[in-house]
C-alpha cells in the first residue's frame, strides 16, 4: 500500500506509527499523533475525540500503520544467505576442520553435505535403504537383495541365485547360533 492520498491522513498514520515507540504515555497517545497532523486543533481533549473518530471512520489509516510496522519489522530481520556457494564454502570449512581434528565421521558428513548441495548424489537410489518390509515373496526378497548391491534390473536366474545365497546365509547364521549356545539337553531323557 503506498502512502495515503490525503497528506494529513498520511501524517497522522506516520505519527501514530512513531508514537508506538514513545517512552511516555503522552508520546504514545493518539491525541499526540492527531496534533502532529492537525496542529490547529485547540486542545488535547478535542484532539483525543477527533483522533478516535478519524480512526473509526477512515480504515486505511490503521492499514497504513500496520504496513509501516511490517516494513520496520522486515528491515530488522537479518538477511539469511542460503546460496549454494555459501553453504558449499561452509561445508568445505567444516570438512577441513574435521580433517585437522582427525574426526572422520564429521569429515564424511561434511563431504556428503557438499555432494548433496551440488547435486552429486541421487538420494533416491544411492542412499535410500532397501525396504524389505514390502517384500511378499522370496522372489521379491531376492530382487531387493540384488538391488541393494546395485543390480538395478535383475533377471530371473540372478534372482534365484540370490535366493539360494540368502538361504545359505541364513543356514550359516543358524549354525553360528547353535554353536554359541552349546549342546542342548533333550527333555525326553
Amino acid at each position: 500500500m503506498p502512502a495515503l492520498s490525503n497528506p494529513r491522513y498520511e501524517r497522522f498514520a506516520q505519527a501514530l506509527f512513531a508514537g508506538l515507540a514513545g517512552e511516555t504515555r503522552v508520546k504514545r497517545a493518539q491525541s499526540t499523533a492527531y496534533l502532529t497532523a492537525y496542529p490547529n486543533c485547540s486542545n488535547g481533549n478535542s484532539a483525543e475525540a477527533a483522533a478516535s473518530r478519524l480512526l473509526r471512520r477512515v480504515k486505511p489509516i490503521i492499514e497504513r500503520v500496520r504496513e509501516l510496522q511490517a516494513q520496520a519489522n522486515a528491515r530488522l530481520q537479518p538477511k539469511l544467505d542460503l546460496s549454494r556457494e555459501r553453504v558449499g564454502k561452509r561445508l568445505d570449512l567444516a570438512s577441513r576442520i574435521a580433517e585437522q581434528q582427525g574426526n572422520a565421521a564429521a569429515m564424511a558428513t561434511s563431504e556428503l553435505g557438499i555432494a548433496r548441495v551440488f547435486g552429486h548424489l541421487n538420494e533416491t537410489t544411492e542412499c535410500a535403504p532397501t525396504d524389505f518390509a514390502s517384500a511378499k515373496t522370496m522372489t521379491d526378497i531376492g530382487r531387493k537383495l540384488l538391488q541393494s548391491v546395485g543390480f538395478a534390473s535383475p533377471d530371473d536366474v540372478s534372482i534365484q541365485a540370490a535366493i539360494e545365497a540368502n538361504d545359505a546365509f541364513i543356514e550359516r547364521l543358524e549354525a553360528i547360533r547353535d554353536n554359541a549356545q552349546g549342546p542342548t539337553i533333550d527333555q525326553d531323557d
